[in-house]
């Protein structure tokens, strides 16, 4: 790529040459005029040493033709230099334009720039472009998967109200529980949903503790007892007890993600939870016996509001949100999360900073 130079350093070359230009322009047309008017007699050399002083008709001319020439050479250049400065200007603001229009896909034309300064404003205005139509479309998304994922819970809940009103159901604890069900299960959303628009936005606020992460582990388990004795899933556990400066709320909300996680979908047997350190680091490994995620869905697998096909039934529940709040937490705590599929068995990897 031809390297672009600054505007300041056009100006000073452009006046450059037009300085050069007239000056050279102005002693050769001043030879070849006062030679000719020797030539044909208008003006001797004697002459020309006699009246020094005084401007002399073939002076005159040659002033005149100096001013006119010099002038066409500046407004020649001049013209030129502004079409280099003007023209890509012109681009952003009809690039903008569009854009105030609803036109998010208009870019300006960065393809003849000459200015390295323009060039920069022209890559910075695009990116900005494009970043803009790529938030709208999430917005859209994110807006279609929020009215689907509220629809279902608020219709259930109008219509049991609704039918006890009318007398329709029979208000009891059964119904109750049932209710309450879905109004947890929109807290849970919210709350979600909350999470990931913190993170998004930099506002997510840690409180960061020394924390004992066999402690938290073995607590979020005793939650999640009856969860996994009816998935018929048996945790086997290998922590450790080294300290981790982490958020302790935060770090029980993943695990529950991915414990709630293998309850619903994965196979049942052993769940191996393992955990230590190294390099500084804590390590956490949960591992099921499958059925595992295909390579295909792998890249998506964190993005917010993903299921797996089989798995959009509401047989299992979920809003495709626990893995995706999971990353934001994880990215957070400065650290990484990664899934691998050994022989059928989901594997999530968290690696965290555990020291101060």
């Amino acid at each position: 790529m031809k390297k672009k130079s600054g505007i300041s350093k056009q100006l000073f070359i452009a006046l450059s040459i037009v300085n050069l230009s007239v000056t050279l322009f102005s002693v050769l047309l001043g030879y070849y005029i006062y030679n000719y008017a020797i030539d044909v007699g208008w003006i001797t050399l004697s002459t020309l040493q006699e009246d020094w002083t005084e401007f002399h008709f073939v002076d005159w001319i040659w002033l005149a033709t100096v001013v006119f020439c010099g002038s066409v050479i500046s407004l020649i250049i001049g013209m030129h230099l502004a079409q280099r400065f003007i023209k890509p200007i012109n681009y952003l603001a009809e690039a903008a334009e569009k854009i105030s229009q609803g036109d998010l896909s208009a870019r300006a034309d960065d393809r003849q720039i000459h200015s390295a300064e323009i060039s920069e404003l022209m890559h910075n205005f695009n990116h900005m472009a494009q970043k803009l139509e790529l938030s709208v479309k999430n917005a859209q998304v994110w807006n279609a998967a929020i009215a689907h994922e509220l629809r279902t819970p608020m219709t259930i809940l109008q219509g049991r109200l609704q039918g006890i009103i009318d007398g329709v159901f029979e208000p009891n604890v059964v119904l109750f529980k049932s209710l309450l069900n879905q109004v947890e299960g929109l807290s849970h959303l919210v709350e979600d949903l909350r999470t990931l628009s913190l993170v998004e936005n930099q506002q997510l606020r840690l409180n960061y503790e020394w924390v004992n992460p066999q402690e938290s582990i073995e607590r979020v388990l005793k939650l999640f007892d009856d969860r996994l004795a009816h998935a018929q899933l048996i945790p086997q556990l290998d922590l450790t007890t080294t300290p981790v400066y982490c958020d302790r709320r935060r770090i029980e909300q993943i695990l529950m993600a991915l414990i709630d996680n293998s309850a619903r979908y994965a196979h049942a047997g052993q769940l191996n939870i393992s955990s230590k350190t190294i390099n500084k680091q804590w390590i956490l490994h949960i591992e099921d016996q499958g059925p595992g995620i295909a390579p295909e869905y792998q890249a998506s697998l964190f993005d917010p509001f993903f299921r797996l096909e089989q798995s959009r039934n509401k047989e299992f529940g979920g809003t495709g949100l626990g893995l995706a709040v999971v990353h934001a937490i994880v990215a957070a705590h400065q650290g990484t999360i990664e899934y691998h599929n050994k022989n059928s068995n989901s594997i999530f990897t968290i690696k965290i900073p555990c020291l101060e």
